[in-house]
């Protein structure tokens, strides 16, 4: 993994929007202290329980909701837009879970400043990142080989590497950095093409139109549906559900 002076002399690219809306600093700062007895912690680390990782939690709901159905397991989630912590912390306060833990930051630096034991972590998930649809902006998606390179180090053998997005040419950019991330393998193919209604056939530059919608699968059983998810299908945009696994 990469050290924590590493990461300081390159920044890592912006790959969200925005980091609050409609708060004050006053209320910002209140959430900055409301969020202090959920934070992650290294004896949260080395509990030993099977550990989960989401990278962009948004509103978190459905990051808690699986954290309530499975409390043999603990739960990390990244989320650096205030008003979704705010939002699942409002659900923490009301019905605490000790499973679970938040890491107000850009979820990346877990995997890059050396903050996950390798091999520890049960599945990685990636769900509904911002789409950067323009080929300009494609260094500004979340999924990028150096990301997939260090979710790979933290896995368990046979650990998982999910991504979930309702754009077929973020499926399709997402599947071809997977694909050549070496010791990951894709998921055996269980969906169509059809399922996910992809409005056309889209190429990236690096070919990945050539892996497609036959590596996708179906929505696992311990799936929680998300805000956004919700948004996107009364849309007409059904998810592309995509796994990759630690083989070595």
């Amino acid at each position: 993994m990469s050290t924590q002076a590493d990461s300081s002399r390159t920044r890592p690219i912006i790959t969200t929007g925005r980091l609050a809306t409609r708060m004050t600093v006053a209320e910002q700062a209140q959430l900055q202290a409301d969020l202090q007895p959920w934070l992650l912690t290294p004896d949260f680390l080395s509990a030993g329980k099977p550990l989960e990782v989401e990278l962009g939690i948004g509103n978190g709901l459905a990051l808690y909701a699986r954290a309530a159905a499975n409390p043999h397991m603990n739960f990390i989630g990244s989320e650096i837009y205030l008003n979704g912590l705010r939002t699942l912390l409002g659900q923490l306060t009301k019905q605490p879970l000790p499973n679970l833990r938040l890491y107000p930051q850009d979820g990346r630096t877990l995997f890059t400043e050396g903050h996950l034991t390798p091999a520890s972590i049960i599945r990685v998930l990636v769900l509904f990142p911002d789409p950067w649809p323009k080929s300009s902006h494609h260094k500004r998606r979340l999924v990028q080989p150096q990301l997939a390179q260090a979710v790979h180090a933290a896995l368990k053998p046979e650990g998982e590497f999910w991504v979930v997005t309702d754009w077929p040419s973020y499926a399709y950019h997402s599947i071809a950095v997977l694909h050549h991330t070496k010791g990951l393998q894709l998921a055996p193919v269980n969906v169509s093409a059809a399922d996910c209604k992809p409005s056309a056939r889209l190429a990236d530059e690096d070919g990945s139109a050539t892996l497609g919608p036959q590596l996708l699968i179906h929505a696992p059983v311990w799936w929680q549906p998300t805000k956004y998810q919700q948004k996107a299908q009364v849309a007409g945009r059904n998810p592309w559900f995509i796994k990759a696994i630690k083989t070595r």
